[in-house]
């Protein structure tokens, strides 16, 4: 009896100097502002203040930073998304479908509604009418391009089970196509260009929404030859004697293999392509001449993690590349998939602008094509924002 009462003793002990113990560690350490694998920012030590401790938010938001901070946090977290993927196999954990090696987004369950894509689609072709309009003003020529995401790419790679949106891009495409050709916008579509290639793997990524330098490869030129055949003006277009494409020797993390804590491990490797005659240039990123400036972003050591920033250092609201020869002006804009085909786009313009509405707020992007009036103005978006107004979308006051 005094030997389990001794027992009993003993456990109680452990367990208040372990709680004890590990809320110490959550009090004093070093807090972080970020979780790294998860992408966002932790929750902030709230004020201390008598007069709203009856507020059910105040305490609320202690037990929220409490939980962002908890000592040994991220070390659980990770423990336990590897205990989903390699005990349980649950086939999507933390919002990502893993699929033999793929690593693809998960897609809500939808009902398609053809009207109100039709709807959209109408809504979004008049405001780039109005946007044409301004460009073809003063002379410029306006392209849009759209560009398959990841799970697009990859549809088959869902299991039967699963929202692969295959349903809801086919008439996205075709109402949007339709809506574009009304407007009189011409559309670069980057989903038939691939699918005449036989969709290379190697053109996106396995754990990234993106994609590849290779697929932005693709992009570009089908862009610059567009241009061309048009014949209004004419721009240098860099091919496989020009340029090389260079593996990054750095593991590179997708942000899908993030979410997934890099318990499955890196494997994948990203590209640069390296002008076989460099061109001299500037950058001036928001307003800030940059010396020794690039289009990449690469770590000093070859062991340091990468990802989809490399690309022009991510995304940023304007970039000016000037490489002072009598080219066209091109001005390009759209979310982040813009930041590959940049890197390429540069070479073939005498002065390259980009914009990014998602942080760029200092005029509307009609406004700023009106000031500055670039030859050809180019737009690149992803399927999934097609229909949307919401960042690069709205280009109108």
């Amino acid at each position: 009896m005094k030997s389990k009462k001794t027992a009993n003793i003993v456990f109680i002990s452990i367990f208040i100097v372990f709680f004890y113990s590990v809320a110490a560690v959550t009090v004093l350490s070093p807090k972080q502002a970020t979780s790294y694998y998860e992408n966002r920012a932790l929750a902030k030590r709230p004020i201390l203040d008598f007069t709203i401790m009856a507020d059910d938010d105040y305490f609320g938001s202690w037990d929220k930073y409490l939980t962002d901070h908890a000592a040994g946090r991220q070390t659980l977290v990770r423990l336990g998304t590897k205990i989903n993927l390699e005990v349980l196999r649950r086939p999507v954990e933390n919002g990502v479908v893993t699929a033999g090696g793929m690593y693809l987004g998960f897609n809500e369950f939808e009902t398609v509604d053809s009207s109100r894509i039709q709807e959209q689609a109408d809504a979004i072709a008049d405001e780039l009418e109005a946007l044409n309009r301004v460009i073809t003003s003063y002379g410029g020529a306006f392209y849009y391009v759209a560009a398959p995401g990841q799970y697009t790419y990859f549809s088959e790679r869902y299991p039967w089970y699963l929202n692969n949106r295959d349903e809801y891009t086919k008439m996205e495409l075709e109402a949007f196509a339709s809506a574009l050709e009304r407007a009189g916008i011409s559309l670069i579509d980057m989903g038939g260009v691939f699918a005449e290639l036989g969709n290379p793997p190697e053109f996106y990524s396995t754990s990234d929404f993106h994609f590849t330098l290779y697929g932005a490869y693709e992009t570009y030129r089908s862009v610059i030859e567009r241009i061309n055949s048009d014949g209004v003006y004419t721009l240098p277009l860099y091919e496989d004697g020009d340029i090389e494409f260079v593996t990054l020797p750095n593991p590179y993390m997708g942000s899908r293999m993030r979410k997934l804590m890099n318990v499955p491990g890196i494997t994948e490797r990203t590209a640069i392509v390296v002008l076989r005659d460099p061109i001299a240039f500037t950058r001036t990123d928001n307003g800030i001449l940059l010396e020794g400036a690039d289009v990449y972003a690469i770590p000093a050591n070859p062991w340091e993690i990468v990802n989809f920033g490399v690309y022009m250092g991510g995304d940023v609201a304007e970039t000016v590349i000037d490489t002072g020869r009598e080219l066209p002006s091109i001005l390009i804009y759209g979310d982040s998939f813009t930041n590959p085909v940049e890197c390429l786009m540069y070479a073939s313009c005498g002065v390259m602008r980009s914009i990014d509405l998602r942080h760029y707020r200092d005029m509307p992007l009609s406004e700023y094509i009106e000031r500055h009036r670039p030859d050809i103005v180019i737009c690149i978006r992803d399927y999934e924002v097609l229909l949307s107004f919401d960042g690069n979308g709205k280009v109108i006051p």
